[in-house]
């Protein structure tokens, strides 16, 4: 069930909305989840996001998942097989390896015969293993043995091809138990791993020695290791303190995850306090969310915060800390340095932003859903900010009961902070009594002129209107690094109310949006075309997500007018001038698309345009035997053949996306129109210029 603070009239459950996770922190899919499912799923594993890289001593990162991920994970098979062992491959740097039962690749593969395209390769940055033959209560255990079972002999083989790599960076072990001596040796065996600096297990389970065995790992003197991502392994309090004990004295150490390890009780917390004491600690950020954090964990913790080097702190879905344990917490953080605070879907209250508003720290503050605070309290909370001065860069307050008054002194906290880029305002709706489309208006007109110059705005699940979406639009106009802007589910604005506000905002000099959510709206034929309209030389949008859009009555606007008029602007076939001058950026529409428009943006995914043009005018032009269209090329100058037949015959790079047409129809046409120009016998008398014309 949605919360019950939600409107009984909320318009349709939400399906469309693409929520991007990262299984243990590295691979990126894709999942479409109901509001319903992204509500009740607080204490999902999947919700993870820690790579390695990203984390310095400074700390002065962005703490938030990624709507959308460019990096390409290959799955082991064998394209990829003969690639990687012929390490030629630089564009394979994350591999995932499952080891499921029921004729999984990886046991046709003879290790130690050919698990040099592992040890010796030289690209390789990202490894995940994982595990997807069983359910989360029947878990694999790592050297398990049974019918189409991995056999120990080639786990030993395969781990020791990882022992030996030296370019692997973040090694991801998902859905594996390890609880018995032959998979902790075979965890132990990556201490003082030379490239090593991210190490994920889980959700799994960790026995003790499992614990033990990564404690090895982290206390090893050769240990380059910065990241533990221990999520979701029924780590109790032995198992913390047999991990705290190796990492007291470790200066290499800069983020631990522990998160949806619910069995640590406040003996175990104490064993992590003393770590955070430690004068060797090095540790920036520190995951706790969903840990099942009390009162009196909270106390403990923020003790041992006090001037230490923790300055990224998640707490997110710890509900059994109190209100008053919240404010107790937060006037310890005071003494501190945090510059990231992630206490979303918590108790705080009124008293606790009072609280908060003195930490004078924080950069990265995510307050999603904390629904004990008030309108007057978020009011007080924002004007004490502006008062004290902030320098956030990210602020995330959605789903929260804020109200006309709260908005009002957002608008003006940040009317004047240059250094905000990241501002999450959705979801308002989904609230009794919270800001209303005069509310927005008021909101809108305190910015106008503002110095605020953000790279991603959520404004999703609105009661904004045509007048709102007009001040919006004429706001962020003057914005040059807005990349990512989200609208989606604001049913109050009208389709002319659409096209009207977007249409010359998607031409304005300042326009750099990637990408555009427009899921869930009033939008009709008529405004979709007014946009494709404005966007055939864009070249920066890559998302423009459009659906389930549908009327008031749940009819879906949006038909193949729509379709057609993107699809032209893809690919425009009037002339071969009008197919190069199309749109070769957008990649995605949110929804599925005809199998011709699927292709279309598929091809647009390739970041050698030249290389997607040339394919769509060869497959939009050239690639039936009507030979029409070879005139342009014969009345071409001699010296130019050359550059033009290289141009049709180029092969396609490797790694490049997209569908290659063939080239070797227009090609044999080009040489029955020009043989002259292919035969090698044919004298030419000195000085001729002019190449004769077939016709």
């Amino acid at each position: 069930m949605l919360h019950e603070d939600v409107k009984q009239t909320t318009p349709r459950v939400k399906t469309s909305k693409k929520y991007t996770h990262c299984i243990h922190g590295q691979l990126c899919i894709t999942k479409k989840y109901t509001m319903e499912e992204r509500n009740n799923n607080q204490d999902d594993t999947m919700e993870i996001n820690n790579d390695g890289d990203n984390v310095d001593e400074s700390c002065d990162i962005e703490e938030e998942d990624s709507d959308y991920d460019d990096d390409q994970w290959y799955d082991l098979n064998n394209d990829t097989l003969k690639r990687l062992k012929q390490n030629d491959a630089p564009t394979i740097t994350n591999l995932c390896i499952d080891l499921q039962d029921g004729g999984c690749f990886f046991n046709s593969i003879d290790w130690k015969e050919d698990g040099g395209c592992i040890s010796n390769n030289t690209h390789l940055e990202r490894l995940h293993i994982n595990y997807r033959g069983r359910s989360y209560e029947q878990k694999y255990i790592l050297g398990e043995e049974g019918e189409n079972l991995p056999t120990r002999q080639q786990l030993q083989d395969f781990f020791s091809c990882i022992y030996q790599n030296r370019s692997i960076k973040n090694l991801s072990i998902v859905s594996i138990c390890i609880n018995d001596e032959f998979g902790s040796g075979l965890i132990e065996g990556l201490g003082g791993h030379p490239s090593l600096k991210t190490l994920g297990i889980g959700p799994g389970i960790l026995g003790s020695i499992g614990c033990i065995a990564i404690g090895k790992v982290l206390a090893h003197p050769k240990s380059k290791l910065m990241v533990a991502d221990l999520p979701n392994n029924h780590i109790d309090d032995e198992g913390l303190d047999v991990l705290c004990d190796a990492l007291l004295g470790n200066s290499t150490m800069k983020k631990l995850s522990l998160c949806c390890n619910k069995n640590i009780t406040s003996v175990g917390w104490r064993s992590l306090a003393n770590v955070i004491h430690d004068s060797n600690c090095k540790l920036v950020n520190l995951d706790l969310r969903s840990c099942g954090l009390n009162d009196d964990g909270a106390n403990i913790l923020g003790t041992s915060l006090r001037d230490s080097p923790v300055k990224a702190l998640d707490l997110r879905y710890n509900e059994p800390i109190s209100s008053a344990g919240w404010q107790a917490f937060l006037n310890q953080l005071v003494h501190t340095s945090m510059k990231s605070l992630n206490i979303n879907s918590n108790k705080i209250d009124d008293a606790g932003l009072v609280e908060l508003a003195n930490i004078g720290t924080v950069k990265f503050l995510n307050m999603y859903r904390s629904r004990s605070a008030t309108p007057p309290g978020w009011r007080s909370f924002f004007n004490s900010l502006r008062i004290r001065g902030t320098q956030l860069k990210k602020l995330d307050i959605s789903w929260n009961n804020i109200g006309n008054e709260g908005i009002q002194a957002v608008g003006s906290l940040i009317s004047n902070m240059a250094s905000l880029k990241t501002l999450d305002l959705s979801r308002m709706m989904y609230l009794n009594n919270n800001i209303t489309s005069q509310g927005w208006v008021s909101f809108f007109n305190t910015l106008q002129g503002s110095s605020l110059n953000l790279v991603q705005l959520n404004l999703g699940n609105n009661s904004i209107d045509d007048q709102g979406i007009q001040l919006l639009v004429r706001f962020v106009s003057s914005m040059t690094s807005l990349k990512y802007l989200d609208l989606d589910d604001n049913q109050l604005v009208t389709p002319s109310g659409w096209w009207r506000a977007l249409s010359g905002y998607l031409q304005s000099p300042n326009f750099r949006l990637e990408r555009l959510d427009l899921d869930e709206n009033n939008i009709n034929d008529d405004t979709v075309i007014a946009l494709t309209n404005t966007l055939s030389q864009n070249k920066t949008l890559k998302y423009l997500s459009l659906d389930d859009c549908a009327d008031e009555d749940d009819n879906l606007s949006i038909t193949e007018r729509s379709w057609g008029a993107v699809s032209t602007l893809l690919c425009n076939k009037t002339s071969i001038m009008d197919t190069y001058n199309s749109n070769h950026t957008l990649q995605d529409i949110g929804c599925d698309p005809t199998d011709d428009l699927s292709s279309l943006l598929e091809l647009n995914k390739n970041k050698d345009k030249a290389e997607v043009t040339r394919q769509k005018i060869l497959h939009t032009h050239f690639s039936t035997n009507e030979t029409s269209k070879l005139q342009e090329f014969l009345d071409m100058e001699l010296q130019m053949m050359p550059a033009a037949i290289a141009w049709i015959v180029r092969p396609l790079p490797i790694g490049c996306e997209g569908t290659q047409v063939s080239e070797l129809s227009l090609l044999y046409n080009l040489t029955r129109r020009l043989p002259d120009l292919f035969d090698s016998s044919a004298q030419k008398k000195p000085g001729e210029a002019k190449k004769k014309r077939y016709l």
